[in-house]
């Protein structure tokens, strides 16, 4: 059933009382579009995770499901002559809510003929903004892939939709910028093709092999009339391309480059988003692969020089450090090795084997402190660093037990790009980059105390009673190495930082307060109050820690979001609301 909701003088009651909740002026979190009736192609499918904290029925008690407090998308229409039809395909059972150009809302559950996919449809639809929310039908499901389909012909009935390849997730091995005749080609980024979707879903029956569904690289490349791209790939597993042109157009390929290898040749390319998927053919085990873009040839066809390229954006992300810095050391989780040849590239006494591209970006504001870099893994491992002043420094064995190590003896400010390699030009490593003022490895593990002067990992809030929007909504990264029990007392458990997580300064107004945690992970909650008590929960909703404070005092609350085993950091989401907490 769809249920239209006029704007009464009710409803207006209705939908002032749940402001807090819902918000149609929040910026939409995947974006928005401008359509005419007419538009092709249809339908427009956007990919978008589906769910939140906040129950739909604050809007009308026949909504259904939980969604977040932005839009999911915002669509502006230009109506003519066609009928709209807006609905979401997913794995999971989703629901869905619009706010219609009127400021009427719209809801469902289930669309005849759709299963448990929602669907509303607009027969004489107005012109203006249509603000869309999909949600899960179920509390506590986290945020479920999904699909929001918008049409003039109808619903969508293709439910391959609901895992396809999702061009805007983030890209599982980074991004490219290029500009139409870049140097140092061909450009390499090491990939793991394969994962558990097939590459025809949603793409085309002439896509072959089993993807991820996150494309594993995006180009973004500046064309001009004279150059040609071509995208190619190496591996010792038989593998395949899958391409999302800036056009939206798929381009797919198995064997193209040479022997297994594919490779897609783009004449006269349009400028804007590539979104590039390694696929493995026939399936089976995650096959480590090489991705190449070239604007003179396929992999088999051009000389690879072995090049380290300090400009390429790194493998594993990057970190802004001050003389100090807490926690100690500061550790990144990677995978050593690539198929550049590390002394052909660099000479000297570098050795091993690494990826074009940095693994690791540090910019590093100096002071008083040595800064050590190193690298642990279970096999033999490398370490090449490029300096703030431009000199390359290497070493294979100085942390001991195959293990590297490299020691800045008054180390410079600026940027320092590091690569983690394997002594030997076979199967990449797991490894750990290490980064610390004390010492190599990861020996030293902080006072062993929570500290509330330090600042917080995440930043810092004032709220005040009546805040909006609520819930207020921080992302965090759970754990770390400092047993709670031992430095906020007997009743707490878990693992944090010595640093709070996140510090609120509150001062409220007649509700209570409500601190919370959802995370995929098992965590746990510790805060320091304005008096100064230390106040903790473990499992409060499943394995989500949350504190509710009655009559809640004015002043900081320092907060620590801990992983109940050690060892064990993982992404959460901070809720801090007066209406209850997350669900």
């Amino acid at each position: 059933m769809i249920y239209r909701l006029a704007t009464s003088a009710a409803a207006v009651v209705l939908l002032a009382a749940s402001a807090q909740a819902q918000d149609a002026n929040a910026a939409p979190a995947y974006g928005s579009s401008s359509l005419n009736a007419g538009f092709a192609p249809d339908p427009v499918s956007v990919g978008i995770q589906a769910g939140g904290a906040i129950f739909g029925g604050n809007v009308d008690d026949r909504c259904y499901g939980y969604i977040s407090y932005q839009p999911s998308y915002n669509l502006q229409y230009n109506a003519g002559g066609y009928p709209l039809y807006i609905s979401a395909a997913s794995d999971a059972d989703t629901t869905l809510m619009v706010n219609a150009p009127d400021g009427s809302w719209h809801c469902n559950d289930d669309a005849p003929g759709q299963g448990l996919n929602p669907g509303i449809s607009f027969d004489t639809p107005q012109s203006g903004v249509y603000n869309i929310w999909v949600g899960t039908l179920s509390a506590g499901n986290g945020y479920e892939p999904s699909m929001l389909h918008i049409s003039e012909v109808g619903f969508s009935s293709d439910n391959a939709y609901s895992r396809a390849p999702n061009p805007a997730l983030q890209p599982n091995s980074g991004t490219l910028n290029l500009r139409a005749g870049f140097s140092d080609d061909p450009r390499r980024v090491a990939v793991r093709a394969g994962g558990d979707l097939d590459g025809s879903r949603g793409t085309g029956d002439y896509c072959w092999g089993q993807i991820s569904e996150a494309p594993d690289v995006w180009l973004n490349y500046s064309a001009n009339d004279q150059h040609d791209l071509y995208l190619s790939m190496e591996s010792d597993a038989d593998t395949t391309l899958i391409v999302q042109g800036p056009d939206g157009n798929w381009i797919c390929d198995d064997d193209s480059a040479e022997e297994l290898n594919p490779g897609i040749r783009l004449t006269d390319p349009a400028a804007g988003r590539y979104a590039i998927w390694a696929g493995r053919y026939s399936g089976g085990a995650i096959a480590d692969a090489t991705l190449f873009v070239s604007e003179t040839g396929f992999r088999g066809e051009i000389d690879v020089p072995a090049v380290l390229d300090y400009a390429l954006p790194s493998n594993y992300g990057s970190v802004s450090l001050n003389a100090g810095f807490i926690p100690d050391p500061y550790n990144v989780s990677l995978q050593a090795g690539g198929d550049v040849d590390v002394f052909e590239a660099v000479g000297q006494n570098c050795r091993g084997f690494a990826t074009t591209a940095p693994d690791f970006n540090l910019n590093y504001t100096a002071g008083s402190l040595d800064l050590y870099l190193s690298a642990t893994s279970s096999g033999d491992t490398t370490l090449v660093v490029n300096a703030p002043d431009g000199s390359w420094v290497c070493d294979d064995d100085s942390a001991g037990s195959l293990n590297p190590g490299i020691r800045f003896d008054e180390p410079q400010s600026g940027r320092y790009d590091i690569w983690v390699g394997t002594y030997s030009d076979f199967q990449p490593e797991d490894a750990v980059l290490h980064i610390s003022e004390l010492a190599f490895g990861d020996e030293y593990q902080g006072s062993g105390e929570f500290d509330y002067m330090l600042d917080a990992n995440s930043g810092s809030a004032s709220l005040t009673g009546g805040f909006s929007p609520d819930p207020y909504v921080v992302e965090v990264m759970a754990g770390g190495p400092i047993a709670a029990e031992s430095a906020a007392g007997s009743m707490c458990r878990g693992y944090a930082t010595a640093a709070p997580d996140f510090e609120l300064t509150f001062t409220p107004g007649a509700l209570d307060l409500f601190i919370s945690v959802m995370s995929d992970a098992d965590t746990t909650l510790i805060i320091n109050d304005p008096d100064g008590n230390w106040v903790c929960n473990d499992d409060n909703n499943g394995l989500n820690p949350g504190i509710h404070f009655e009559g809640p005092q004015s002043g900081t609350y320092d907060i620590w979001v801990g992983t109940y085993r050690e060892g064990m950091d993982a992404p959460a989401r901070l809720e801090i609301s007066e209406l209850g907490f997350a669900d």
